[in-house]
């Protein structure tokens, strides 16, 4: 007996049917395993299937807990009204613990963040993604329609190689795509690895590497200087500039890490004011812990601010929120192990 073909409009309902069922997932996130890594980077959305058509479709994030509705125990942290959160979704690559991405959508969606920003600019500047086979990753999303600032350039930070080329996403994002050649990081079934780190740039990396190490305990990681004419190509910098780059962090972890960048020779201009919900694009970083009341200790003379239990999309538990010295947003929800 010969086998019927599947009809075409039946394979379709399938893949719609099962593309659905991808971006679904019960509200019970997992416990990150270390408060030195961040669990997630906010990043403010004003389209959320636009996003998750990219950071779950193409990059191959686990959904792992997604809220369509209101978050009023979370808008409270945020000082906004109980109904401006709208849609959430919380993220990781399969297999990872730390560095996830949480998605938020605002009722009434503020100024993107980066607009108009200059590379050099004091802001959340970009989102890290471990890659495999780089040129392909680029080439698959250049084909997609994604843009690229410039082709793929290859650096050197140390005795490290890397490869690296920078993509423009939904609501200003600036995503980065590093492969170091013979390292293999954690990755997605499709070739995306996220978030290793989150790039900020800071006006003094001396005195914010400080704050983290003495508040949350981390290591520096690694520590380098970048320059010369591929990296100004790659980046983006006028001739004779350089940065300094710091990354800290847990180094048990693959993810969650804090890449902090000084710039040198060049001007510029604080754009953290520009971080406050609604805003769009990335606004901040959430830690999950199990000892508050060690950290509101230290933080006692740097603005720490205690925002007692809630019950939020992040799960259940004392909050509290400050701010680092370049102006990075950190809020630290306390989860009993």
């Amino acid at each position: 007996m010969q086998r019927r073909a599947v009809p075409i409009f039946l394979a379709s309902v399938c893949a719609m049917i099962f593309a659905q069922s991808a971006r679904c997932a019960p509200e019970a996130p997992l416990a990150p395993v270390s408060s030195l890594a961040f669990a997630y980077v906010v990043i403010s959305v004003t389209d959320m299937d636009q996003a998750l058509g990219l950071w779950v479709d193409r990059f191959g994030m686990q959904i792992v807990t997604r809220r369509d509705g209101h978050d009023a125990a979370l808008a409270r942290v945020w000082g906004l009204s109980q109904d401006a959160i709208i849609d959430q979704a919380l993220l990781r690559t399969p297999g990872a613990t730390q560095g996830g991405v949480h998605l938020v959508r605002f009722k009434l969606p503020g100024p993107i963040v980066r607009e108009g920003a200059a590379p050099t600019d004091l802001v959340l500047k970009s989102v890290d993604l471990a890659v495999v086979d780089i040129q392909k990753r680029y080439d698959e999303l250049a084909a997609a329609g994604y843009q690229f600032r410039s082709p793929v350039g290859s650096m050197q930070a140390g005795k490290v190689k890397f490869l690296e080329a920078h993509m423009s996403a939904h609501d200003g994002l600036n995503i980065v795509l590093v492969e170091i050649p013979g390292k293999h990081e954690l990755t997605s079934a499709k070739g995306y690895g996220v978030v290793p780190q989150v790039v900020l740039t800071t006006g003094d990396n001396v005195r914010e590497a400080t704050f983290f190490q003495s508040l949350m305990g981390m290591s520096q990681v690694s520590s380098s200087r970048l320059a010369g004419p591929e990296v100004e190509k790659t980046i983006g910098l006028p001739p004779g500039a350089g940065l300094d780059i710091r990354i800290l962090g847990d180094p048990k972890n693959e993810y969650g890490k804090l890449e902090i960048v000084q710039y040198e020779g060049v001007h510029s201009k604080n754009l953290y004011p520009r971080t406050q919900p609604p805003a769009r694009g990335m606004l901040s970083v959430t830690y999950i812990v199990s000892d508050l009341g060690s950290l509101l200790s230290r933080g006692t003379t740097l603005g720490i601010v205690e925002h007692g239990k809630v019950n939020c999309v992040l799960g259940s538990g004392r909050m509290a929120s400050l701010t680092s010295p370049a102006g990075l947003r950190i809020d630290l929800l306390e989860v009993k192990h």
